[in-house]
């Protein structure tokens, strides 16, 4: 009876704290309602609309430089989290002292930064510990107050890692009382080791400090590999999956997708851009997975799937379909807002070829930025612009050893390059001064660029890689139906031992076209070249150059000879060019 009559002493306690916590959260929510400082909002700035308001904003009275910080060094992109979903890292111990930084104007600029992503599913990481500077528990709720709807309802996990405990109580009571919904999205982690079970730890750039506090927790980091048995359409070599030239079609996957979204989703809203469950992909891949299955009726599950597996399917390819190699190539690409007829001739001639080792790779971005192209084409009803695909594809495109580079080659940020204050070396060592050391924001075409591009000029870019498609398969027509000359006997433990090929019948050639077309493909090809070697415009000029005079060579070749003035009637079966 004892015992009954503490429990509910301690209950009633425990609710009077809970309602006592209340009333002072919807207290100080009340009074942040009132005068605030001015240029919190573009409200407060008579004759400003909302644009002149950001630009006012972004330039301040430093000429951009706290912008600078904001984008690079406080709110800084992630890449893609395990379900292709935009991740941002949030990095608390990079704070500025209060007393030196206007926080209202601080608080502008994250939302600025946010507005980049929150129009499509997002997750973001915030690193708490090691703050020297926190904040007012008043500017918290303002923040809280600030970042409304538009900003909560694509966010799809808020990641709160090593949080203080008055933090946590009071995020946990404040949505308690003003968003139950949103509370169900705060995942709290008290370890680096728990966060790799959750997001791709390897692509945040996480501060030494952050590092260090970890300790403090655990004496190792346990990341999980995430090993997948073996598939037979995910994380299988494109070439193998097409055939070097494309011979064996697209994909099962790509195919169906394309499919299924050409006919039904071309204005559906936000494609690309939301994220299924991940129960529901993983149906879907058991489904491609399981024997005797050949394709997938996507009606039954709707067209953000569809478009989700597609994504899915590039960004899980052993080779990523724009290998790190060929990023200063990008890097070079002529500005499109300035020279768009040169950036896609550039691309075409230059870009394209190199990305097509092995051909079949320019066969599928063909497909692929088709769709991306018929998308753009309904923009006006499903809002969806070139430049929305673009940041919504990008990711999937690269992957390498350096992701601090890769989220570079993908970034999405508006802020345009401010100038930046100099400071005297004196300033060196003060903490409160901007560090922009080692910032990432060249003002240079990235993956976005180029994406952007090849749906915007798509015509001009493909329009070569479909014709060369059409004239492969008009020539893999006639061999066919032409009769073949019979193989010569190979001598054992050479070529013949090999398994017969599966495909179209193969192409013959004699001994000294084979010659000719090793030399010539030895000299240029680029894929046989280190990988830490950057790839030139002139690399891929002789590589094509090589490569054409081959077919020339081939095609001429390939005319009926007379067969009375020609007795070495051997050759050597190869695979089809």
């Amino acid at each position: 009876m004892n015992a009954s009559n503490g429990f509910a002493d301690f209950a009633k306690k425990f609710n009077d704290f809970g309602n006592q916590l209340g009333d002072n959260i919807k207290r100080v929510f009340n009074e942040s309602q009132g005068p605030r400082r001015a240029g919190s909002s573009s409200d407060d700035v008579l004759g400003l609309d909302a644009e002149a308001f950001r630009e006012a904003t972004i330039a301040g009275n430093d000429g951009g430089e706290l912008a600078t910080y904001v984008n690079e060094k406080l709110v800084c992109e992630a890449g893609v989290d395990f379900d292709s979903r935009p991740m941002l890292a949030f990095y608390a111990c990079r704070l500025l002292n209060p007393d030196v930084v206007d926080y209202d104007r601080l608080l502008n600029l994250i939302q600025f930064r946010l507005d980049d992503f929150v129009e499509s599913d997002y997750t973001v990481v915030l690193f708490a510990a090691s703050a020297r500077y926190n904040p007012s528990i008043k500017w918290l709720f303002n923040a809280y107050r600030r970042l409304g709807r538009k900003y909560k309802k694509n966010l799809k996990a808020l990641y709160i890692v090593h949080p203080l405990k008055w933090v946590q109580v009071v995020m946990t009571a404040m949505n308690a009382i003003l968003s139950p919904k949103f509370a169900k999205k705060v995942k709290w982690i008290d370890t680096l080791s728990e966060l790799a079970q959750a997001v791709p730890i390897n692509q945040i750039n996480i501060p030494p400090e952050v590092y260090q506090f970890n300790t403090t927790k655990e004496a190792q980091i346990k990341v999980p590999t995430h090993g997948r048995p073996p598939s037979r359409f995910f994380g299988v070599p494109l070439e193998q999956l097409m055939g070097a030239h494309g011979e064996q079609g697209l994909p099962a996957p790509v195919a169906d997708a394309l499919d299924y979204l050409y006919t039904n989703a071309l204005e559906v809203p936000d494609l690309f851009r939301r994220t299924p469950p991940p129960p529901t992909l993983q149906k879907l891949r058991n489904q491609y997975e399981a024997a005797g299955h050949v394709s997938v009726a996507y009606a039954v599950w709707g067209e953000h799937v569809a478009a989700a597996v597609l994504k899915t399917w590039c960004r899980e390819l052993p080779q990523p379909i724009i290998p790190p190699q060929y990023y200063e190539l990008i890097r070079q690409l002529p500005d499109p807002a300035q020279h768009p007829d040169q950036a896609a001739v550039y691309t075409r001639d230059i870009v394209l070829p190199a990305l097509s080792d092995p051909p079949c790779v320019s066969l599928l971005l063909a497909a692929l930025f088709g769709l991306l192209r018929a998308v753009a084409d309904h923009s006006a009803i499903n809002n969806m612009t070139s430049a929305k695909l673009a940041a919504a594809w990008a990711p999937n495109f690269v992957r390498s050893s350096q992701p601090d580079v890769d989220i570079s080659m993908c970034s999405v940020t508006r802020f345009s390059e401010a100038p930046r204050a100099k400071h005297n070396s004196s300033d060196d060592d003060d903490d409160d001064v901007l560090d922009l050391s080692g910032g990432a924001s060249e003002n240079r075409p990235n993956v976005v660029t180029l994406a952007r591009l090849m749906i915007d000029q798509y015509q001009l870019i493909f329009k070569p890689t479909l014709e060369a498609a059409e004239a492969l398969a008009k020539q893999q027509a006639q061999r066919v139906s032409a009769p073949q000359k019979p193989p010569r006997t190979p001598a054992a433990g050479s070529l013949g031992d090999l398994p017969a090929h599966s495909g179209p019948a193969p192409a013959a050639a004699s001994d000294e076209d084979i010659a000719a077309v090793v030399a010539e493909l030895g000299n240029a090809r680029v894929s046989d070249r280190s990988p830490d070697r950057a790839v030139t415009a002139e690399d891929i000029t002789r590589r094509l150059k090589a490569e054409q005079e081959a077919a020339v060579r081939n095609a001429s070749n390939s005319a009926p000879q007379d067969k009375q003035g020609n007795d070495d009637n051997d050759v050597i079966v190869v695979g089809n060019f």
